[in-house]
């Protein structure tokens, strides 16, 4: 498995089953084309079967499905918890029915990159908000730039201070979640705040830099998260 990480690697292994990795429903999934082009495309983890093979839906282009024969070579990443996988294989078997998805042949084996934190990802001009937690209706909310983000917290920028280290916020912001505008209002805790000067391509302004935790957030909640980290970093 090629060593693009660099630093941030902690251990790199092969694995005998791809079941060790524990999968979800719905993560993301890069299929790269092993000839011609090695053009890539992202589809979503639908659900595998042990030693027999993996379904993921049909890969797109906007609404245009993109031509996938029987037999094709693929090689596939993806993310779970901190670590990153790859495997080889091919298409088993192409259907419409019920909706367009893929078969693909189980892996015989498996690398796997363990990092030393959570993956993160640098969204480009991701603002949002922060409010003190508990904030009522009509407490002050401040504008923030989302730095860098992961599933277990996020760097932001804001033009002030807004707390120190050990103080409890809500964040909000707005992600693209399949198609539509989805709000996401996560509780956090401040664990770093320092002051940083931004270079002259970005403004040269001062500005607080916050880093912050988020209080686990669940459900749906998490799961959407989850799915655009792993969907921006899958697109790459």
């Amino acid at each position: 498995m090629s060593d693009e990480f660099g630093d941030d690697i902690e251990t790199s292994q092969k694995l005998d089953s791809l079941v060790i990795l524990d999968l979800g429903i719905g993560d993301a999934l890069q299929m790269q084309d092993s000839k011609g082009d090695n053009q890539r495309y992202y589809v979503k983890l639908i659900g595998f079967m042990n030693k027999q093979g993996l379904i993921v839906s049909h890969p797109a282009e906007g609404d245009d499905l993109l031509p996938v024969e029987d037999g094709h070579a693929f090689q596939v990443r993806g993310f779970s918890g901190r670590r990153v996988y790859e495997f080889n294989t091919s298409v088993l078997a192409t259907s419409m029915l019920p909706y367009p998805h893929l078969h693909l042949a189980f892996p015989d084996e498996v690398g796997c990159l363990t990092m030393r934190g959570a993956m993160r990802i640098k969204p480009q001009a991701l603002s949002g908000w922060i409010e003190p937690a508990g904030g009522d209706i009509g407490s002050i909310k401040m504008p923030m730039i989302i730095v860098d983000m992961s599933t277990s917290g996020a760097r932001v920028h804001a033009k002030r201070n807004f707390g120190e280290i050990g103080d409890g916020i809500k964040v909000m912001f707005r992600l693209p979640i399949d198609g539509e505008e989805q709000l996401f209002e996560i509780m956090a805790i401040i664990r770093k705040s320092y002051k940083e000067t931004l270079p002259e391509e970005q403004g040269g302004n001062e500005v607080t830099t916050y880093g912050l935790e988020f209080l686990h957030p669940e459900g749906s909640v998490r799961m959407a998260l989850q799915g655009y980290i792993y969907k921006t970093m899958a697109e790459g």
